[in-house]
């Protein structure tokens, strides 16, 4: 006999605006979640910042600019979230056709200001206290970095270091990975080496894993299903959470697509957040 456990809470929801896409989520140390939607019929991405605990929009639709002209930067396109510290997001453009970064904006987006930027450097790490950054140049036809250490808050240069070598090295193999940082957990397909994952399905009834993503937190087992439908080769993708073996949440993610919803939910401290349709983000209380 299955354990009988209450309904989770929904905390709230954002819609991001028609034809949106969700593309990236990011945490401040000061409660806020910022995110990265794009508008590929007329090639937008712009900015939100939502408090986490009200569900609050503190700031949307916002456009980074380039550092010294009045236009968009990245052609208001190629731009995305490079990391969090404090307050603050930092954001990166693309060098022009190369998927190498180009510059650094730090935001304050609770009061809408870049409180500083640099067309001149290239984000590397998050060391927290400093970053590791890089000068690009070429030296006899041969590109070089040549990297330093700068203060996460003013983007003033605390130390150079020069071109690569076994100190930056070392320094990079010490970086914990951005998700550790931000305390987030990531889903991921499970696999037959997955032995807790795969013992956690079948306790809800779930024996054919190699369509579902799983998150296992305490009590809780949060899956998305992706169904393909053999008729018309449409995938259709459905989030549940489970309470030990009773369903205590259950959503539909995105329907009658032609590839499957993939890595759209996450969790961080005791709220699950996914994304609905690819506009909506939804936020979940786990407790």
């Amino acid at each position: 006999m299955k354990s009988t456990q209450k309904q989770l809470s929904l905390c709230w929801r954002y819609h991001a605006g028609h034809g949106a896409l969700i593309w990236q989520l990011m945490f401040t140390e000061t409660g806020d979640l910022i995110g990265q939607k794009r508008f590929k019929a007329d090639r937008r991405a712009l900015f939100f910042c939502i408090d986490i605990i009200t569900g609050k929009v503190v700031c949307d639709d916002y456009l980074l600019m380039d550092h010294h002209h009045p236009v968009s930067a990245g052609e208001g396109w190629f731009v995305g979230l490079e990391t969090t510290l404090g307050n603050l997001v930092y954001c990166y453009a693309y060098q022009s056709e190369s998927p190498e970064h180009k510059g650094i904006w730090a935001l304050d987006l609770r009061d809408n200001r870049v409180v500083w930027s640099r067309p001149d450097i290239v984000f590397a790490a998050n060391l927290d206290h400093e970053f590791l950054v890089y000068k690009l140049s070429a030296f006899g036809g041969f590109p070089e970095r040549h990297f330093l250490l700068i203060d996460p808050f003013t983007g003033e240069v605390i130390r150079t270091l020069g071109l690569d070598s076994p100190a930056v090295n070392a320094i990079r193999q010490e970086v914990i990975p951005e998700d550790d940082r931000q305390q987030v957990m990531l889903s991921e397909f499970v696999t037959r080496e997955m032995t807790e994952e795969r013992l956690a399905l079948q306790r809800v009834g779930i024996t054919e894993t190699t369509r579902c993503e799983c998150i296992l937190k305490g009590i809780f087992t949060v899956t998305a299903l992706h169904e393909q439908v053999e008729s018309t080769g449409l995938w259709h993708s459905f989030l549940n959470v489970w309470a030990v073996d009773s369903l205590v949440y259950a959503d539909t993610m995105e329907e009658s697509v032609e590839k499957p919803c993939l890595n759209n939910f996450l969790i961080r401290s005791k709220n699950l957040y996914y994304l609905k349709n690819k506009e909506e983000l939804v936020c979940v209380a786990l407790t």
